[in-house]
C-alpha cells in the first residue's frame, strides 16, 4: 500500500512536470512580443520610448517582427517550460504535504504552496530571464558597442566568461521577491476565482463537478492580472539589475532617479494586456492535459 502511494506521488509529479512544461511553452509564445516591449520600456529612458506605442512602432519599423519582437525567445521558451513545470509540481506537492501533515486551512494551503512554488521557480527563472532581457535590448545598444549578442549561446558564454557561473544568477534577489509574492497572488487568485465560478453554477447543475471552459480561461486570466499587478515594481527592478549588472539597491535608486515613482510602473499597461491571454492559456492547457 505504501509503495503504491509513493508510486502514485511520483507519477503525479511527472505528469505535473510534463503538463506544466507544455502549458508554459504555449503561454510564452503568446506573451513574448508584449514582454519584449515591456522590457524595453523598463530599461530605456523616456526620451527613447515616451509611450508604449512609440516602442512598438520603433521596434516594428527598425527590426521587424521576428528580429524585433521575438528575438531571444529560445531562452524564455525553455525557461517557461522549466518555470511552469517547477511551479505546478512544487505547488501540488506542497499542497499534498500540508494537507497530510498539518491542520492548515484550505486557503492557508494555497497561500503557502503558492509562495513555495514561486520561490523554487525563481532559481530556474533567473538565468533564463537574464539572457532574455539582454537579447531583448541588444538591438538598442550603441553601434560602437564592442560585442552585441543576438543569440542565446554566445550570450550565455559571454556572461560566464565575464562574471563566472554565478553571473547567470544576476538579479536573483529581484526575481525571488517577484516570484515568491507573485506565486501567492497567481495561485490564490486562480483557485479562488475558479471555485467561485464553479459554485455559481453548482445550484443549476448539481451533478456537474467541474468548471466550464470559459471559467478556466477567466480564472487563468484573472491570475495573470493579479500576478503582474502585484509584483510589477519588483519586475522592473529585476530587469534593470540584469541589463545593467547592478545591485538591487542601485537599481532602485537608478529607476527612481531617472523616472521617479512612476518609473517602477513603466510598461505596466502592456504587461497587463498580455497577461490575460497568456495565463488563461497556461492554466487551461494544464487543466486540460491533467484531466486526460
Amino acid at each position: 500500500m505504501e509503495d503504491s502511494k509513493k508510486k502514485g506521488l511520483i507519477e503525479g509529479a511527472i505528469l505535473d512536470i510534463i503538463n506544466g512544461s507544455v502549458a508554459g511553452a504555449c503561454g510564452k509564445v503568446i506573451e513574448f512580443p508584449f514582454d519584449t516591449v515591456k522590457v524595453r520600456l523598463q530599461t530605456q529612458a523616456s526620451n527613447v520610448f515616451p509611450t508604449t506605442w512609440s516602442c512598438i512602432k520603433f521596434t516594428y519599423q527598425n527590426e521587424g517582427i521576428a528580429r524585433g519582437f521575438f528575438q531571444g525567445i529560445a531562452s524564455p521558451l525553455v525557461g517557461a517550460s522549466l518555470e511552469n513545470a517547477t511551479l505546478f509540481v512544487s505547488y501540488n506537492q506542497c499542497s499534498k504535504l500540508l494537507e497530510k501533515h498539518t491542520n492548515v486551512s484550505p486557503l492557508g494551503q494555497i497561500l503557502i504552496s503558492g509562495g513555495v512554488a514561486g520561490s523554487c521557480a525563481s532559481l530556474v527563472l533567473t538565468p533564463v530571464e537574464l539572457v532574455k532581457c539582454k537579447l531583448q535590448v541588444a538591438n538598442l545598444q550603441a553601434a560602437s558597442a564592442k560585442v552585441k549578442h543576438t543569440k542565446v549561446l554566445p550570450t550565455i558564454k559571454a556572461i560566464i566568461s565575464e562574471r563566472g557561473l554565478a553571473g547567470l544568477w544576476q538579479g536573483q534577489s529581484g526575481t525571488f521577491i517577484r516570484e515568491s509574492f507573485g506565486g501567492v497572488a497567481w495561485f490564490a487568485t486562480y483557485e479562488i476565482v475558479k471555485k467561485s465560478l464553479k459554485d455559481r453554477h453548482a445550484f443549476d447543475d448539481p451533478k456537474r463537478d467541474e468548471n466550464k471552459i470559459w471559467e478556466l480561461l477567466v480564472s487563468g486570466g484573472s491570475a495573470g492580472l493579479a500576478f503582474n499587478a502585484s509584483i510589477f515594481p519588483a519586475d522592473t527592478v529585476k530587469s534593470v539589475m540584469q541589463t545593467e549588472h547592478i545591485s538591487l539597491t542601485n537599481a532602485m535608486k537608478k529607476i527612481f532617479g531617472k523616472f521617479g515613482l512612476k518609473g517602477f510602473y513603466r510598461g505596466l499597461g502592456i504587461t497587463l494586456f498580455r497577461a490575460v491571454p497568456a495565463n488563461a492559456a497556461v492554466f487551461y492547457i494544464f487543466e486540460t492535459l491533467s484531466a486526460l
